[in-house]
């Protein structure tokens, strides 16, 4: 009696996501256009989250005549360019800001992608440049870095470091290293000046900058949010927004440098070499 061998089909290795991921600039491409929509839900944030209002339960509205928004009204750039800048109903201009932040956001992703391809890593870092762009925004319209911005922040760090197999103790002190820090400035600058060199939300922060990069990296951090800062308060005066200017956009930046770039912080430690040179 003849037995007949089992056909076993040859199945295709290559997944959805694998073809995705080397498709090259399709995925860059869809990057972008996820990047432009997490861009209007930034802009979504920036408004609502310093008043206080619900993110998600409520339509979007015209601030002026408050007629909610369709579908057509909400396409990340598109809808900007359609209307002209205008609301649809009421003529209200609409700051070109919105379009900028989707534009900028848009890039972010394209280039975390391009960089990390189709990745968990890359994930959690562009879920991160939306918080930090919502941030920079948030604290140059407001002065105030919201509790659950920091709060994600901590949740995406603690993330990062089971994703890259990180020594999580070590980035713990780095938090609390980076508290330490915040709450010294604060206070002691108060006390020595009874001034207020750093917010609150600012000192919150630097747990947050600790948690990501570590406790070493923290002093050239600071060197680097030092020279940004010097530039925002320039740009600040120059434009004539008062002398009081906000601090949380040069420490975001500084934390992406220094993130992404980790080179930099290294070269900041072997300082003495390149005195060296010119000696």
């Amino acid at each position: 009696m003849l037995e007949c061998s089992p056909v076993y089909k040859t199945s295709n290795t290559m997944t959805i996501i694998d073809n995705l991921a080397n498709s090259g600039w399709v995925l860059l491409l869809l990057a972008a256009v996820i990047g432009a929509c997490f861009g209007s839900f930034i802009t979504l944030l920036a408004h609502r989250l310093p008043r206080d209002e619900p993110v998600v339960a409520t339509r979007s509205r015209c601030p002026q005549c408050h007629t909610p928004l369709r579908s057509r009204d909400l396409v990340p750039v598109l809808s900007y360019l359609w209307s002209r800048g205008q609301c649809r109903h009421c003529a209200l201009r609409i700051s070109p800001r919105y379009l900028m932040i989707e534009l900028v956001t848009a890039v972010c992703f394209v280039l975390l992608v391009w960089q990390f391809g189709l990745s968990t890593q890359a994930g959690i870092l562009v879920l991160l440049a939306v918080c930090l762009i919502a941030l920079i925004v948030i604290d140059f319209e407001h002065y105030i870095i919201p509790d659950s911005l920091q709060v994600a922040m901590i949740v995406l760090g603690v993330a990062y470091c089971f994703v890259m197999e990180r020594v999580i103790d070590v980035y713990i002190v780095g938090a609390l290293v980076g508290l330490l820090i915040g709450l010294v400035l604060r206070y002691g600058f108060l006390w020595l000046r009874n001034k207020d060199a750093l917010g609150m939300g600012d000192v919150k922060f630097l747990f947050v900058v600790g948690l990501w990069l570590g406790a070493k990296p923290l002093v050239p951090f600071l060197f680097i949010a030092g020279l940004l800062g010097i530039a925002t308060s320039l740009l600040w005066r120059a434009l004539r927004q008062g002398a009081l200017f906000p601090f949380g956009p040069a420490l975001a930046i500084a934390m992406v440098i220094c993130l992404l770039w980790p080179e930099l912080p290294a070269l900041f430690w072997q300082a003495d070499r390149w005195v060296g040179v010119f000696r």
